[in-house]
């Protein structure tokens, strides 16, 4: 293969399919199969992030408009086009999104009569943002879709290595390696790549409430792609981690689900369908991550005095060979991917220098100062 893709979320789908059509072949790596994490469990919801000014609100407000272009034109058959009602959860939040009306040039109107008769006293007390385009994907189907064409493995990858400029990944070989496997355990000595696990659930549900808008609350409330189908989720765990061996309590998550809903109206007549649950991986600034991956014991064997705070050009960094990867979007996995896969191919195939804001590396110096203290 020309590329192995190890993590068949959001991000390693959306990867294969961008370089797949630009004509590499591709081989995607998953132990538990396409969309079987966190990606699985999202409510991939295509929403702009309400924030402040800054360099994430920047990437965020091109990453969205990428991605509703991205998903309607190539998948329309697992987009639903809705409006979008942003509630603000808190007085601090409230502020940003009164903030974020006043500079946002996404297309804003009133919410209807109808949709406001169906929220609570509490919802309609708090500031709002109706934005009149926004979007939700089937999550599942969008990345099976994505991966259409491409030569899929189910295993976990274990040893890899490479050897004369190739990666191996059991039995696969090729000269690009890309890691998108989220918060699950490194494959590859790493340790300075600041990431953290979110636990998240979803449920799907019937109700006789119609919901006519996408919702983001407390927890975000949308009709689906499927007939009747209402999704209810959240990353709203922090605590669990499917690594402690304890199971996770799955009947007090929905609990938690539909009390906060009901925060934000009444839902009627409800039947749970199914739930999804999995890990979702945000960075610790909160920024996404595209870029190389520093070979780190090499690094500072030839620069010793970044363990003392030494600054060393990242250009100077010692990094694995035709090694990149794509990570730490948190809950926005579904808006950030095109954006970041974009960028991979362009990087990969035509040879563009990756927005150095992205990089892995951008962690690697305070972890190496406190490697010394450590030690």
């Amino acid at each position: 293969y020309d590329a192995i893709i190890i993590g068949a979320g959001i991000n390693g789908c959306c990867s294969a399919y961008f370089l797949h059509r630009a004509g590499l072949r591709v081989a995607l790596v998953d132990e538990a199969g396409i969309a079987s994490g966190g990606s699985g469990a999202a409510g991939a919801f295509i929403s702009p992030k309400i924030s402040k000014a800054g360099e994430l609100k920047e990437i965020m407000g091109e990453a969205h408009a990428e991605a509703l272009a991205f998903y309607t034109a190539n998948f329309p058959e697992f987009t639903l086009t809705k409006p979008l009602l942003h509630i603000a959860n808190s007085p601090q939040e409230g502020g940003k999104v009164t903030a974020f009306k006043r500079e946002s040039t996404l297309e804003q109107t009133a919410m209807s009569e109808g949709l406001r008769s169906l929220l609570s006293d509490e919802a309609l007390q708090c500031e709002s943002i109706y934005f009149s385009h926004g979007a939700v994907v089937d999550a599942q189907g969008v990345c099976c879709a994505l991966s259409n064409g491409v030569d899929f493995f189910c295993f976990k990858a274990e040893n890899i290595t490479h050897q004369n400029s190739t990666w191996h990944v059991g039995e696969l070989r090729a000269k690009h390696l890309i890691l998108s496997i989220g918060a699950y355990p490194k494959l590859l000595p790493i340790d300075y790549v600041g990431l953290r696990g979110i636990w998240g659930h979803r449920i799907d549900i019937q109700t006789s409430t119609a919901i006519p808008s996408i919702l983001h609350h407390h927890v975000s409330i949308s009709p689906t792609t499927k007939e009747g189908i209402v999704a209810i989720g959240a990353t709203h765990d922090v605590h669990y981690s499917p690594f402690s061996g304890e199971p996770y309590e799955r009947e007090e998550g929905r609990k938690i689900l539909l009390k906060k809903a009901s925060k934000t109206l009444k839902l009627n007549n409800i039947n749970i369908m199914k739930d999804y649950m999995g890990l979702r991986s945000g960075s610790n600034d909160y920024l996404p991550m595209l870029g190389r991956l520093v070979e780190s014991d090499a690094t500072l064997q030839k620069y010793p005095h970044m363990r003392h705070g030494e600054a060393i050009d990242p250009s100077e960094y010692i990094y694995y060979p035709n090694l990149t990867m794509i990570n730490g979007s948190g809950g926005y996995g579904f808006v950030l991917a095109p954006y970041l896969a974009k960028r991979l191919k362009e990087y990969i195939v035509d040879g563009v220098s990756i927005d150095p804001i992205l990089s892995p590396s951008r962690f690697f110096p305070r972890w190496a100062k406190r490697k010394k203290n450590q030690s």
